[in-house]
């Protein structure tokens, strides 16, 4: 058939189509391409759908990215909150589910948006139009998030004007290579409204499997859209009219019918506060304020206080200004000791510095700029600064709202409506709650054990050992119980039965924990030793390359001698050659080693360029891994200037090293040709470093256990092993890097491997921020 007769065909096929009353319009589109194809005046770009795939692949390369870009989506709807939850999530196959409630989206936004490639929306509408956010989301990512996480898409989104609800359903691997994207089409319905507003992604059949500790990252990830602010419930009209009142996420994993939360704003920043400091002037004007902590063991106990500054004594005096007022604030002092990870520590110290502060609500609405970045209406930065009260309180050690009743419009708003005047009520309000954080602070101080203001008079700091206090506790609770079991008239007996057999019970809990605080202390005793003998070691080693270096210049001249004497025989002649190269490998690991020991004397830290730490380590393992047959791939580096914060020099010769041992155990338990692979990049905050090998890889119960002490997967030496062989595989190398990349700030963690490869630990180190300028 000519080209001519073909095209009279194809429209005549499309002309009968479009009279149908149902007509089918995949086969529409199908017709009009191909009639395209056959204009000979004019040519047109056409898509292939495996796009898709690779799109998905190229923009969005880790899969905690990946659900981060469509939390971001929640908070760009102008959602208040997001429930993440994972089902069966442990391997992959599960199903992720992300509901949120924020203003949905309608069929011609869900089209020509969500299903429109390079989708302008963000482009000219940058801002949000319930709450005025700046929008997080990256342009058009959303879609290829979705791919990259799972092969089927299920969208259910609902609008508040809209009486139903739409649902679209897309199976990612209909996007096939070889086929055209306007031929896939995809089901969308109309569904009866299940709640008034807000979009469900169910992500079904995931690709990789979720840890916990990758569901935590994605947490962190989006850190900066947190608000993490201890709100109260607002009436319905309040909420529709307010200024932004935050964003909250929250992840779940299912088990069965019920929901166990992995993380959120209670689990990732509440609990790790020091104290919880709340205040209230009651109805007749009485101040008073409460303190509570766990970690201090300090019962809630509530204070009175008083509106008079200059006698301080007198709590009689009323708050008749600011009756029903209440603050709520969360308590952090920014000690690394206080935490029970650097990790959590740097988590809650970085949101601090961003969100930290105390906001000001006024009969439910937020008032602009109390509690913003940089602003100190409470004057808690000054008089931190002026150190008069000792306990630390700026304004990034709180995260605290206060909440005002002004029926009777005693406070009024600045006529740029930025503020408050500044009238008695205000500064009534203001000198309450400062006076009582203040307060409270010096009441922290003093349960710490520490000097609370410059004038305390005849203070001693009293060391009390914990171990020692405990023990001394338990001890006084076995000889209460003794006692009391002694006794024969039931009436001396203090308390009921019941009471007695629930402290019964907490003493019991707390000799156990007593028990298993002596475990862990043992454990770090241990820990501590082999540190110490591995430094020793590592002193031996020192001087050991030291006299070897007197001993190469001897090595060299002895190999030409030999190679000159026998190179007429080949056998012999073989063999000296290969004795040459063992000695050169030998040469090249003495002067790397060398060159670390004597740079780690240097006090003053440098930013390191991966590129150059990775150059170094290739040439040195060259040998040794032809000798082991294992294949260093080229490494890839995205990117110029992979500069780290500052650091020690010989600090990443440690990290390479116990990365390269780990991976050359696993590929000899793997029995196969080993190959490693090395790529290095930055994005905004972190350079990082890939490090993948082809072995027998870790179980998803491990990853997160291999950076532990002492856990390892290598047998234990025989009983002839040297002292040498003992100390391989004692699970000390990758709690080492762990300390190394943690001491700055960074993350080290198992991701998804690329195919071909089963193992590969990322390292995310904060880049060098002068080198990035």
């Amino acid at each position: 058939m000519d080209k001519a007769t073909q095209l009279l065909e194809l429209k005549k096929r499309l002309s009968e189509e479009l009279q149908k009353d149902n007509s089918d319009n995949n086969l529409i589109l199908a017709l009009s391409s191909e009639i395209a194809k056959l204009d000979d005046s004019q040519v047109r770009f056409s898509v292939d759908a495996g796009i898709i795939n690779r799109l998905g692949k190229e923009l969005v390369g880790k899969h905690e990215t990946a659900v981060s870009e469509l939390v971001k989506n929640a908070f760009d709807a102008d959602a208040t909150e997001v429930n993440l939850v994972f089902e069966n999530a442990w391997i992959a196959g599960g199903t992720l589910t992300i509901e949120d409630n924020g203003t949905g989206m309608t069929k011609n936004q869900l089209i020509n948006g969500f299903m429109r490639l390079s989708s302008s929306d963000k482009i000219h509408n940058p801002i949000s139009d319930k709450y005025k956010r700046t929008r997080a989301g990256r342009k058009g990512i959303g879609r290829f998030a979705t791919q990259r996480l799972g092969s089927k898409l299920t969208i259910i989104t609902h609008t508040a004007k809209s009486d139903s609800s739409i649902k679209i359903t897309i199976n990612w691997n209909d996007f096939e290579t070889d086929k055209d994207l306007l031929s896939i089409s995809n089901n969308i319905e109309v569904i009866p409204k299940s709640k008034e507003e807000g979009t469900a992604l169910i992500i079904e059949n995931l690709r990789d499997g979720w840890s916990d500790a990758m569901i935590k990252r994605v947490f962190r990830y989006t850190s900066e859209l947190l608000q993490p602010f201890p709100l109260s419930k607002k009436n319905k009209d309040e909420a529709e009219l307010s200024i932004d009142p935050g964003f909250k996420s929250h992840y779940f994993r299912q088990d069965g019918q019920e929901l166990l939360r992995i993380i959120d704003e209670e689990e990732a920043i509440f609990k790790h506060a020091l104290a919880e400091i709340e205040g209230y002037v009651l109805n007749d004007g009485q101040g008073c304020w409460a303190l509570k902590s766990h970690k201090l063991n300090f019962p809630q106990e509530v204070f009175l206080i008083g509106n008079d500054e200059k006698n301080r004594e007198n709590i009689d005096a009323k708050f008749n200004l600011i009756k029903g007022l209440h603050f709520k604030t969360y308590y952090f002092i920014l000690d690394s000791s206080l935490f029970d990870s650097s990790r959590s520590f740097s988590f809650i110290k970085e949101v601090g510095y961003e969100k930290g502060g105390i906001k000001l609500y006024r009969n439910g609405f937020r008032v602009l700029p109390y509690g913003e970045n940089s602003d100190d209406w409470l004057g808690l930065d000054k008089s931190n600064n002026r150190s008069i009260v000792l306990g630390p309180h700026p304004n990034r050690n709180f995260f605290g709202f206060v909440e005002l009743k002004d029926g009777e419009g005693l406070f009024e708003e600045t006529s740029s409506r930025e503020g408050i005047i500044e009238n008695d009520a205000f500064n009534e309000l203001v000198s309450f709650v400062y006076r009582s954080i203040i307060s409270a602070v010096i009441k922290v101080s003093e349960l710490r054990g520490r000097k609370a203001t410059a004038s305390q008079k005849n203070f001693t700091r009293k060391e009390v050992d914990p171990t020692e206090k405990a023990d001394k506790a338990v001890e006084e609770l076995e000889e209460f119980f003794t006692e009391e079991e002694l006794k024969e008239d039931s009436s001396e007996k203090s308390g009921s039965g019941k009471s007695k057999e629930k402290a019964k019970k907490i003493f019991e809990e707390f000799k156990q924990a007593r028990e298993e605080e002596k475990k862990k202390n043992q454990a770090l005793i241990d820990e501590n030793n082999m540190l110490r003998i591995l430094a020793g070691l590592g002193l031996v080693i020192g001087e050991f390359i030291h006299e070897v270096h007197r001993f190469l210049p001897g090595f060299d001249a002895e190999i030409g001698f030999l190679k000159n004497a026998v190179k007429d025989i080949k056998g012999v002649y073989e063999r000296v050659e290969l004795l040459g190269t063992n000695i050169k490998s030998f040469t090249s690991y003495t002067s790397y080693f060398d060159k670390a020991i004597s740079r780690n004397v240097i006090r003053e830290l440098q930013p390191i360029e991966l590129r150059d730490v990775v150059k170094d380590f290739s040439i040195v393992i060259d040998n040794n891994l032809k000798r082991a047959n294992i294949k260093l791939e080229k490494p890839v580096f995205d990117g110029y200037d992979l500069f780290t914060t500052p650091m020690h020099p010989s600090e990443w010769a440690s990290i390479l090293f116990n990365l390269y041992t780990n991976s050359k155990k696993a590929i000899v338990r793997k029995k196969v040709d080993g190959k490693i692979f090395i790529h290095c990049g930055k994005d905004e905050k972190n350079v990082f470093l890939e490090f993948s090998d082809n072995g027998d890889g870790i179980p998803k119960e491990n990853e997160d256990l291999i950076f532990n002490a002492f856990f390892t997967t290598t047998s234990a030496a025989n009983h002839s092993g040297n002292d040498a062989e003992s100390l391989v595989g004692t699970g000390l190398g990758l709690k080492i890097v762990k300390d190394i990349v943690e001491f700055y700030g960074g993350d080290v963690f198992v991701t998804n491997s690329l195919e071909s490869y089963n193992t590969t630990i990322r390292i995310e180190i904060p880049k060098n921020q002068k080198e990035d300028e």
